[in-house]
């Protein structure tokens, strides 16, 4: 006999198909987490290899880039912990409101010639706030 939960909305789904959803969810989240802290540590254009604004020489950048993979390694246990306490606290629309917030600034950041204020980047960051408002509005009013 197959476990079922039941979701605040009322539908109910396979125990064993919400832990994988949870978990497959998590990994995404962390993933993004992890894509997030390395476009701050350095970024890769068409001119080389950026590290806190300056363009490095090819060994610079090849030490730069293990460390940023160790550290990155090793917190990433600790981001899919939080990324699953982030699943569990935060509203799924305010996350990919965040997501999308996040995305938006990090790739300006990351390609020069794009401004982060261009009506396009704007209506981008109100968007991204929008869904974090409307996902703690839904979990308020609605209880999703």
């Amino acid at each position: 006999m197959t476990a079922f939960i039941k979701l605040k909305n009322g539908v109910s789904i396979p125990l064993v198909m919400a832990d994988l959803l949870f978990e497959e969810s998590a990994l995404m989240l962390t993933g993004i987490f992890v894509t997030f802290l390395s476009s701050c540590l350095y970024t890769i254009n068409a001119q080389g290899f950026v590290h806190r604004g300056k363009y490095r020489k090819k060994e610079e950048a090849i030490l730069i880039f293990l460390g940023a993979t160790i550290l990155l390694g090793l917190v990433t246990p600790v981001l899919h912990e939080v990324s699953k306490l982030t699943i569990l606290l935060v509203p799924v629309v305010s996350i990919f409101g965040i997501v999308l917030v996040g995305s938006n600034f990090v790739l300006h950041y990351s390609i020069p010639s794009w401004k982060q204020t261009s009506t396009k980047s704007v209506l981008i960051y109100l968007l991204g706030v929008f869904l974090v408002i409307l996902g703690f509005l839904l979990s308020i009013y609605l209880g999703f």
